[in-house]
């Protein structure tokens, strides 16, 4: 009998030993750890997983976070990551939404890449650095998330080379911050919109331009990068128009040469820094008339101190003259 206890201890113990040997594994989450041997170089890679998402695929979107450490280094990342049901079989970067350095942000060794291929969902780690003791392999804890529904894991163990540039995995199609008090019955306020093609919205769902704002922006500082400053103004070579000929143009368009019309503006808006090198170069040309006024001012006040240094020699002669 006490042999018969003794034996179901060891099976029990054994059990549980091999359970806990077994990467932590459910169909929504996965954790293993992924070894690079010391003397590891920048571009290396370890292919560590495949997943399966639900819905021929289309469910494909994971979170991926990464930990590691290093004589001198200790560093983690998190990645969000979108898959669809026809991606093509191509190697991207992951975008990441946190990180965290030892020191300074930068001093990150590892980064994640993923390949979206329809039916062969893959991830790796991929070496952007070699912080640390170069005597030391890393052991890099690694830990993916089924955000949305996932069939299943497949443990990988691909390793490589790359060091050609490796470009960025969209992190979704769309997105979007829509604010508000749940309890109202009106619809949200649209915070932000960010679409495919890069556009970012503040207050609208459908940016034209990089950056769309429906509404008043309050800044303390806006920089604005231009070329072609126009500093040429004040150059020997550059010929100024003469105030007629502006004035010409001013009857005939009922504005300023080189700044659109009123109508324009109204309707297609208005370029900012180009605006700001059109006016300036308005001021430029005022100045240069200014210029050219203040000597033509000069000349005629010499003439006049001439003129007027005769009229009093004159009146002098006369003086003397009527004394006689």
């Amino acid at each position: 009998m006490k042999k018969l206890s003794l034996y179901c201890k060891l099976t029990v113990l054994t059990f549980f030993l091999a359970f806990s040997c077994v990467r932590a594994e459910t169909v929504d989450q996965y954790a293993a750890a992924v070894t690079f041997p010391a003397g590891y170089a920048v571009g290396d890679y370890v292919e560590f997983l495949k997943a399966s998402p639900s819905a021929v695929g289309a469910s494909g979107y994971y979170e991926i976070s990464i930990a590691y450490t290093r004589s001198g280094i200790a560093a983690a990342a998190t990645f969000l990551v979108g898959v669809t049901h026809a991606n093509p079989d191509k190697w991207r970067e992951a975008g990441r939404i946190n990180k965290s350095g030892f020191l300074a942000a930068m001093d990150e060794s590892f980064t994640v890449d993923v390949n979206g291929q329809s039916g062969n969902v893959r991830f790796r780690i991929r070496a952007i650095n070699t912080y640390g003791s170069q005597t030391n392999p890393v052991s890099v804890n690694v830990k993916v998330r089924a955000i949305n529904f996932n069939d299943s894991w497949t443990a990988l163990d691909v390793r490589g080379t790359n060091t050609s540039a490796v470009g960025l995995m969209p992190m979704t199609n769309e997105w979007n911050l829509f604010v508000g008090n749940p309890r109202d019955t009106t619809t949200a306020n649209v915070a932000l919109t960010a679409t495919t093609n890069g556009n970012v919205g503040i207050g609208t769902r459908v940016p034209q331009s990089k950056l769309a704002v429906a509404g008043t922006i309050t800044a303390q500082r806006v920089k604005v990068t231009a070329t072609g400053w126009p500093d040429y103004v004040f150059h020997s070579g550059y010929r100024l128009p003469s105030l007629q000929e502006v004035g010409e143009y001013i009857r005939v368009y009922g504005h300023l040469p080189e700044i659109p019309a009123a109508a324009i503006v109204e309707k297609e808006g208005q370029d900012v820094g180009e605006m700001n090198k059109a006016l300036l170069k308005k001021v430029e040309e005022l100045t240069l008339y200014l210029m050219e006024e203040n000597q033509q001012r000069k000349k005629l006040e010499a003439e006049m101190s001439v003129l007027r240094n005769k009229q009093q020699a004159l009146e002098q002669q006369l003086k003397v003259l009527q004394q006689k």
